[in-house]
């Protein structure tokens, strides 16, 4: 079974490179001869750095925590359709996060229609826009995380068609012991097919990734429709993501999750929202690590602005904190944030934040404090 699998991998991706193959070569016959000019080399990326409290209402001995994120992107530009990009990421709970190389591809694209990708690639759909704490696509999705490939993309007028090995976490390794010494291999694989479609200011993305560990147990996919909705000044953000487990089995596993996303911006006042639920499995629920944070939260969030450079916010939030409708670790926060912008590329987040127990099981009432920095470059 795995051999054939991998047979049809290899053979969708040489069928992609075929296919591009005469495009290519006539785009490098036309190249006038004698004629050579440097790449364009250009960097960009982002730096966060934060610092939190503990409860500073229960805890004997006050504590702290940290959260550092650094992007680095390099762009080559060697000519008007042929280019590169190169990613550096450091993240991490800590002060000091270790940097890795976090993906590189090559891109050709011929016109503003048609662009090929080959080398690592991220897929992710649905993610979360409004709320805060759960807005980074690697972590958490309603549609799903980010997957990562090596491999081929196709984007065509809307289409994306993407086929490769996984990498990285995405990947599953399979280990054999010979004469003592351990060797492990890959084998998982990713297929992702989207459209997006777009109608005036609004985009309707329907989606499908198919990922396969060669085994019953692990193969999974996502399936679902993200809505982009714009009218001024309303907008309405709404994705239903269903992930399916064990494929191979008679009776696979399956949640079924739905985001929707209000907001209002009458200039210096706006108002978002966010509210999801899933609906899990109750004796045997699907479980893609932190990809689906918890079972139902709703989330509010009047601001006004104050200047163009400050703006104050009232956060009201209700969350379950558990996957499991049977835990009763519920809590009611809600507190205040400030927004300072002093100038494009720098933000600083400052907020306090109380968390009041609903349910019999949660954690007593607490106060906590924080302040995140970001600055783009």
């Amino acid at each position: 079974m795995k051999t054939r699998l991998t047979s049809n991998l290899l053979f969708g991706i040489a069928a992609v490179s075929l296919l591009a193959a005469p495009v290519l070569a006539d785009d490098a016959a036309s190249a006038p001869s004698g004629e050579t000019k440097g790449p364009e080399v250009k960097f960009s990326g982002e730096v966060e750095f934060d610092a939190y409290t503990g409860d500073v209402v229960n805890e004997d001995t006050k504590s702290h925590e940290y959260a550092s994120t650094f992007d680095l992107n390099v762009d080559v530009k060697f000519n008007e359709k042929w280019s590169a990009s190169v990613q550096l990421e450091a993240d991490g709970e800590t002060t000091d996060p270790t940097a890795i190389y976090n993906g590189a591809f090559v891109q050709y694209a011929p016109n503003d229609k048609f662009v090929v990708k080959f080398g690592d690639l991220t897929f992710s759909e649905g993610a979360f826009l409004n709320y805060y704490n759960y807005d980074d696509p690697a972590d958490n999705a309603a549609g799903m995380a980010e997957h990562d490939i090596r491999g081929v993309e196709l984007d065509y007028s809307g289409l994306v068609f993407g086929i490769g090995f996984g990498r990285g976490d995405n990947d599953n390794q399979v280990c054999v012991e010979e004469d003592g010494e351990e060797t492990c291999v890959g084998v998982a694989y990713n297929l992702h097919l989207a459209y997006e479609l777009a109608i005036g200011e609004s985009t309707l993305r329907p989606f499908v990734n198919y990922k396969s560990y060669q085994e019953a147990e692990h193969n999974e996919m996502h399936v679902g429709l993200e809505a982009n909705l714009k009218f001024d000044p309303f907008a309405f953000h709404f994705v239903y993501g269903m992930h399916m487990d064990k494929l191979g089995e008679e009776y696979p596993k399956s949640v079924h999750a739905f985001l929707a996303e209000p907001s209002l911006d009458f200039g210096s006042v706006n108002i978002k929202g966010s509210v999801f639920y899933a609906y899990f499995d109750k004796k045997d629920p699907v479980d893609h690590g932190e990809e689906i944070p918890e079972y139902f939260f709703a989330y509010g969030e009047p601001s006004v602005r104050i200047s163009d450079a400050f703006a104050l916010g009232l956060p009201l939030e209700y969350h379950t904190n558990t996957l499991k409708k049977d835990d009763d670790t519920s809590t009611f926060n809600l507190g205040l944030r400030a927004y300072a912008t002093p100038i494009d590329g720098l933000e600083f987040t400052g907020f306090a934040m109380v968390n009041i127990p609903v349910g019999d099981d949660a954690d007593d009432a607490g106060l906590k404090f924080g302040l995140e920095t970001v600055f783009a470059f």
